[in-house]
């Protein structure tokens, strides 16, 4: 009974973890600069004008702590690093780049499919954009109108969320957005899947293993 409930509870779980969204939102305008990549309601946030990082879960702050600028710094290699790199290379594999080039367009054709199937899957759950702005040309200002027009008409659902004003005077821009993209993980789950079907995963296993100076297919020869 015990084994039964927790297999249960388990089931639920990871049914509630696949029924959540990878979401990316991101602010611009009004002093607001936001970015934030999580699961669901919970992740990290960034603020850039206020510099400070943030982990957010389930939409509360539990932790936050201003932004570090990167060090610029490189270790330096040592001699013995360098040494213990060059005895790797000198024991390094063979591949053939024949086999390499054979397995490309099943390789790449799958990473299509899977690339295409995730974009398909995209939910757009926001989309707000006003943008004023223009160029140097007057010429060049309307013609981007004029494509901003023509994408309006057709993809009216879409396009007619931004708001695009030309500035005839001279070079500007200014504007404000709110954008949020979320992927369903069960989408996500579903087409890695279909992925690993699809992949030649035991000629990529072969080309990664590699065969040894002087050996066949990862073994060397015996004298």
């Amino acid at each position: 009974m015990y084994v039964t409930g927790t297999i249960i509870i388990i089931a639920l779980l990871m049914a509630a973890i696949l029924l959540l969204r990878l979401r990316i939102r991101f602010e611009l305008g009004n002093g607001r600069r936001r970015l934030f990549v999580g699961l669901g309601r919970s992740g990290p946030q960034f603020d850039f004008v206020r510099r400070v990082q943030s982990i957010k879960l389930f939409g509360f702050t539990i932790w936050s702590s201003p932004m570090k600028d990167s060090d610029d710094s490189e270790e330096t290699e040592t001699v013995s690093d360098v040494k213990k790199k060059s005895k790797r290379k000198k024991a390094g594999r063979v591949r053939s780049i024949r086999e390499i080039l054979a397995a490309v367009p099943a390789i790449s054709g799958a990473m299509w499919r899977y690339s295409i199937g995730l974009l398909k899957s995209i939910i757009v759950e926001e989309l707000e954009a006003e943008i004023q702005a223009g160029f140097e040309a007057v010429d060049l200002t309307g013609q981007v109108f004029g494509y901003y027009q023509a994408a309006l008409a057709a993809a009216p659902t879409v396009m007619g969320r931004i708001q695009y004003r030309p500035d005839w005077t001279g070079p500007s821009f200014a504007g404000q957005a709110r954008v949020c993209v979320a992927l369903p993980v069960y989408r996500m789950v579903f087409c890695t899947l279909k992925l690993i079907y699809q992949l030649p995963l035991r000629r990529i296993v072969k080309l990664a293993i590699g065969k040894k100076r002087g050996g066949q297919d990862g073994r060397q020869q015996r004298s």
